[in-house]
């Protein structure tokens, strides 16, 4: 099947509207981000929980060229994609970091006055 042909103004709408699915892709990846700060993993949910991303993320992309590209996908949307991840990381991704590292710093904090309170208690306990 023959590509359809578009415009350059067309082209570029279509590039820069797929620069837009950086939005969702990193609202997944700091969904998981969070998941993981907050979840212990081992490394086969881990892999999967990667695998899924990737798939999603194909699917993102694949969605878009059905929908928005005459069903063309090409490789210029994908390139789209990853600079609009690139930006999403880089700006709200680092905050999103920032303050999951806040907020486990502080919930560490209070795992280590807990168990020192545990542990005083039960050396009065075991004194008495």
């Amino acid at each position: 099947m023959i590509a359809p042909h578009t415009t350059v103004p067309e082209e570029l709408r279509r590039f820069f509207g797929s620069m837009l699915l950086g939005i969702p892709a990193g609202l997944l990846f700091d969904l998981l981000r969070t998941l993981r700060a907050f979840l212990p993993h081992p490394s086969p949910v881990v892999f999967l929980e990667d695998a899924l991303y990737a798939f999603l993320l194909c699917f993102l992309l694949q969605c878009y060229a059905w929908v928005w590209a005459d069903g063309v996908l090409r490789l210029q949307y994908a390139c789209g994609g990853l600079i609009g991840l690139a930006v999403y990381l880089l700006t709200f991704g680092t905050l999103w970091a920032r303050l999951l590292a806040a907020v486990r710093h502080v919930l560490y904090l209070i795992r280590q006055k807990t168990a020192r309170a545990f542990v005083k208690n039960t050396e009065k306990v075991q004194n008495d």
